[in-house]
């Protein structure tokens, strides 16, 4: 089937989508990705947005009507706004949303908005490599993070799949967490079953791969079936060191970019060593030293007060290292001690600092003879793998495969998941011949 995949991180920087030709096994074809950036204001409307909803922890009915206070405060807060330029600064967002500064911000539209835009980046990859909607039989729509928290039975992804399967006549699958998450799981991560598909087409395990986002998650593969899979978010990707230099830039800055503050910084290992023992919490607990299944949000993160006692060059050095030094101390849960071969896929191994670490650390506790590339090293495509994911997902959805693991979420059995939406001009063959052949759909949802 022809899949395409859409994701957009916790970064909120834009949205990749890629293509796929698969089965949802291991029959997997690359047909080409891209990425769109969001704009200045569309990440500020998104992040304003995302703070309403932790505000409301989690409930999103609620988070909508106070949005408009969550934007003020994000404004004032975050981006250090005076009290002067609030009003102008909604204003200008206002005409971002709505070509004319009359209207009143919504949360509705906010959201209507990025369905919209997941909808322009499939034109474009649809133009990209020369095919139209009718030769592609399904979205992988991911949508949006904006929160996670499994023990409260709540996984948030934005995203209007209805819309989206009208505006581009294809069919649409989202909400791929809830089922998880509702019979128990962690809801994520849901990338090992990916991971463990490529190796065991390309025949490269055992294997881990590593995905370093916002958040640090792993994959432990050693072999071709769900006990031979492992995998666990590990602590934090480029999220703290995000959250710290706009902190300490005032918004100016939103990451250490090619790590040139980290570069030229100390790493503190006292600090380092706090941050394990107090910079991350779930439930009451501390989550380096709570065994997997296991998942992180992005807002479980403490950034500790001691960091505004260093430069930014120590403080960047320091949390470049501890997300490095974390995913290396997740090897205690691994199935095998000493994995060899290790291949790094996302944005954060661009940053020299982290990827200089992994490597120094990897060496000392496996030995110097460990394999390391990247993912595009190893002949995937790292800048397409996340959105990839979503594509594959969505194929195994349609034909009710597993999606997700008790080994990986902890749910009691493998699950399948999602919503299905058909557009008024209907689906492809394939998919129709998916859904009359399922045991079982997910909500499933029809538009004629």
């Amino acid at each position: 089937m022809y899949s395409i995949g859409l994701m957009s991180g916790t970064s909120m920087d834009g949205i990749d989508a890629a293509l796929l030709k698969t089965d949802g096994m291991v029959d997997i074809i690359e047909l080409g990705n891209i990425s769109l950036s969001y704009t200045t204001e569309f990440k500020i409307l998104l992040k304003a947005l995302e703070l309403s909803v932790r505000l409301e922890k989690g409930n999103l009915s609620s988070a909508k009507t106070k949005f408009p206070l969550a934007l003020d405060l994000y404004l004032k807060n975050e981006l250090k706004v005076s009290d002067n330029n609030i009003q102008p600064t909604i204003l200008s967002l206002t005409h971002y949303l709505y070509t004319n500064e009359y209207s009143l911000l919504t949360a509705d539209d906010v959201i209507s908005h990025s369905t919209h835009l997941h909808a322009k980046a499939i034109n474009m990859l649809l133009l990209k490599v020369n095919m139209d909607a009718s030769d592609i039989d399904v979205i992988g729509y991911h949508g949006q993070t904006l929160f996670h928290s499994p023990t409260n039975k709540i996984s948030l992804q934005i995203g209007l799949g209805k819309q989206l399967a009208e505006q581009t006549g294809i069919t649409v699958i989202n909400d791929f967490r809830s089922n998880d998450i509702n019979h128990g799981g962690q809801g994520a991560p849901f990338a090992p079953l990916y991971h463990q598909a490529l190796a065991v087409r390309d025949k490269k395990y055992p294997v881990v791969v590593v995905n370093c986002g916002g958040i640090a998650n792993v994959s432990e593969i050693t072999g071709e079936d769900e006990n031979s899979l492992c995998g666990f978010d590990t602590g934090p990707g480029n999220g703290l060191i995000d959250r710290f230099v706009k902190q300490y830039t005032q918004g100016n800055e939103s990451m250490d970019r090619d790590g040139k503050y980290g570069l030229e910084g100390r790493i503190d290992d006292t600090l380092l060593n706090l941050l394990y023992e107090k910079s991350l919490y779930v439930n009451g607990k501390n989550f380096f030293t709570t065994p997997p299944p296991k998942s992180l949000d992005i807002g479980d993160f403490h950034l500790l007060p001691e960091f505004n006692l260093l430069s930014i060059n120590d403080a960047c050095a320091t949390l470049e290292a501890f997300t490095a030094d974390s995913i290396v101390q997740s090897i205690t849960y691994f199935q095998q001690q000493q994995p060899r071969h290790w291949i790094l896929a996302g944005g954060g191994w661009h940053n020299p600092v982290i990827l200089r670490e992994l490597i120094n650390r990897l060496k000392i506790r496996i030995g110097a003879d460990v394999l390391i590339e990247t993912a595009d090293e190893a002949g995937w495509n790292s800048a397409a793998m996340e959105a990839q994911i979503f594509a594959y997902l969505a194929v195994r959805c349609l034909k009710n495969l597993p999606i997700s693991y008790p080994a990986i979420t902890h749910v009691p059995y493998p699950l399948s998941g999602g919503c299905v939406y058909i557009p008024s001009s209907g689906t492809t063959p394939a998919v129709t011949e998916c859904l009359k052949n399922a045991r079982k759909i997910i909500n499933f949802s029809t538009l004629r």
